[in-house]
């Protein structure tokens, strides 16, 4: 029977330079879906990796080493921060460059997919699969968020990674191999995710009808260590010591693992069926054996026997979510259970299969019209996946668009709350910020929600007697190990409330907790100019100048601390005399 199906089987009769038509199809949906996310400004954690994050604002030799030496936010990415330094020296604090570079990342990101799958399966699959990773809505989060191109940077550098492995394969070139590890290290060192790339070529030679008798495994081995290597380091950058990993388990392994299953199925069904997108993902986690976790686990149990009867192609597609997947299924504790970013590389697996079982079926039916149905079936799912898309975009524009979508799919989470009055309050919407701020004080009284308590009593309220009880409460909460910011702010609420004294009494303490606070030297500066010191408070002032590594535009930077752009003004005129 003749073909009737003639959209997606297309780039099988393309020939010269037709075959660059797939990629402009795919780049032209993608910068039409996201071009809106160039004029976004930086939202959620945007903030500190950018505006706040002091190690990228230069390219000097000092910049550099900060952030290939040290550690951020519990992450060790230099390859992130080069970028981000890259980024600042040529745009600054403009979001429109970082959203840029985001976007050309992720068509990057597309282009590599299908030259990948189009090596790997058929050149239909592969564009259907393509076209999917492009419309689904669970990517608006790694694509519209500028500190998400840690993952499109992973992402980026683990595709020429495979690919390089792809051809070290088919020519047997010792140079082709070095590549597949220079890339594979890039990418480890923008995001820890991709550690598990070593895995995903064993099961491409598995794939390729490879056992262990030929020997063949013994070349990963270099591929694995380079893994270990970086496992290791995450694990102590982010968890310290077994101790502490141990210590982070909410619940404690057992629950972890008993809810593996139900995390894997969120995913599952994220794939097929995205509905509940969201920035933050309230996951119920089961801390006692349940039904629920029995049937999970009996399901996992089911889909593994799915697996080990099916062929090695679909094995290798189902095994890459799996794969992708376990650095987020909660074997190592993680604050954050689930997200639609983690999806961004396992999706990938999934979009194959739907092509494969999409096309087979198609061949399997003789009659035109059930071929034209199946045909409209996809492309009505494309479409809708589009639209899904473009209505998400744009609650990435602002954290106050991003904060109040999310906030209605985490109405009990103290986070969301504690986010949308930021957002509120930078909005200049005071009562209703203060108001989110004191429900989230109250859904859960944290040592971070009572810290932004007090910057909000601080700010916003100018109630510095309620801001000197909402830190202390902070620093009670915390125990032997204190979040070491909020002495700075404690001792500015002093400050502001004219306890002198008492302001000093605090810096005193805080300088014993963590000397190289820079919020304690700007306090502690504030203080000795009001007591009339002024070379002491020079100095502590050049002191907060230097850890924070700013050389410009230092009165908005005390301004920021303060909040009295007068006083501040006042204080700079005097010690410049």
């Amino acid at each position: 029977m003749a073909r009737s199906f003639l959209l997606l089987d297309f780039p099988e009769r393309l020939r010269g330079w037709q075959k660059i038509l797939p990629y402009a199809l795919l780049l032209s949906i993608t910068f039409t879906l996201y071009s809106a996310s160039l004029y976004f400004q930086f939202v959620w954690d945007d903030v500190a990796y950018v505006t706040k994050n002091y190690r990228i604002q230069g390219l000097d030799w000092v910049h550099v080493r900060a952030f290939w030496t040290g550690t951020y936010l519990g992450h060790y990415a230099p390859v992130q921060h080069s970028l981000l330094a890259l980024l600042y020296s040529l745009f600054g604090i403009d979001p429109f460059g970082y959203h840029l570079a985001q976007l050309v990342l992720h068509g990057a990101c597309v282009c590599l997919v299908y030259i990948l799958l189009r090596k790997l399966e058929s050149a239909r699959i592969a564009l259907l699969a393509c076209l999917l990773f492009v419309v689904h809505p669970a990517n608006v989060e790694t694509v519209a968020w500028v500190s998400e191109n840690k993952s499109t940077l992973a992402f980026f550098f683990f595709l020429l990674s495979f690919f390089c492995f792809i051809r070290m394969r088919e020519r047997e070139r010792w140079i082709d191999g070095v590549l597949a590890g220079l890339f594979l290290v890039l990418s480890v060192l923008a995001k820890i995710n991709t550690v598990v790339a070593p895995a995903v070529f064993f099961l491409y030679d598995y794939k390729q009808g490879s056992s262990l008798k030929n020997w063949r495994w013994r070349s990963l081995l270099p591929f694995f260590a380079i893994s270990g290597l970086f496992v290791l380091i995450h694990l102590r950058v982010a968890h310290g010591s077994v101790q502490s990993m141990d210590s982070e388990y909410y619940g404690g392994l057992a629950v972890h693992l008993m809810n593996l299953p139900l995390l894997l199925s969120f995913y599952l069904q994220m794939i097929v069926f995205p509905y509940s997108l969201s920035a933050w993902e309230m996951f119920p986690a089961q801390e006692h054996l349940t039904w629920l976790v029995v049937l999970g686990w009996a399901g996992l149990f089911a889909l593994a026997g799915v697996l080990v009867r099916s062929n090695r192609r679909t094995q290798f597609w189902g095994l890459w979510i799996f794969v992708f997947l376990l650095p987020v299924l909660q074997i190592v504790p993680f604050p954050i259970w689930v997200a639609d970013r983690y999806l961004y590389i396992p999706a990938i697996g999934g979009f194959v299969l739907i092509g494969t079982w999409f096309f087979r079926a198609w061949e399997s039916v003789r009659r035109a019209w059930l071929r034209w149905a199946l045909g409209f079936a996809m492309a009505a799912a494309i479409l809708l996946l589009a639209w899904r898309t473009e209505r998400q975009v744009p609650v990435w524009t602002n954290d106050l668009t991003l904060w109040t979508a999310t906030t209605q799919t985490c109405m009990m989470s103290a986070y969301c709350h504690m986010n949308l009055s930021l957002a509120l309050l930078q909005d200049g919407q005071r009562e209703r910020g203060i108001r989110e701020m004191l429900r989230a004080s109250e859904l859960r009284q944290g040592p971070r929600v009572l810290e932004r308590l007090g910057d909000v009593f601080t700010q916003a309220a100018h109630d510095y007697r309620q801001a000197v009880i909402a830190y202390n409460m902070a620093l009670q909460q915390t125990g032997p190990s204190p979040i070491s910011a909020v002495y700075g702010k404690l001792a500015r609420a002093h400050y502001l409330a004219g306890d002198l004294e008492e302001a000093k009494r605090v810096i005193e303490t805080g300088k014993t907790v963590n000397p190289n606070d820079p919020d304690l030297w700007i306090a502690d500066g504030f203080v000795k100019w009001k007591e009339g010191d002024w070379d002491e408070a020079r100095l502590s002032f050049r002191r907060s100048l230097g850890i924070a590594r700013r050389t410009s535009n230092t009165a908005a930077f005390f301004t920021e601390f303060l909040g009295r752009p007068g006083e501040v003004g006042k204080m700079l005129s005097d010690l410049r005399q």
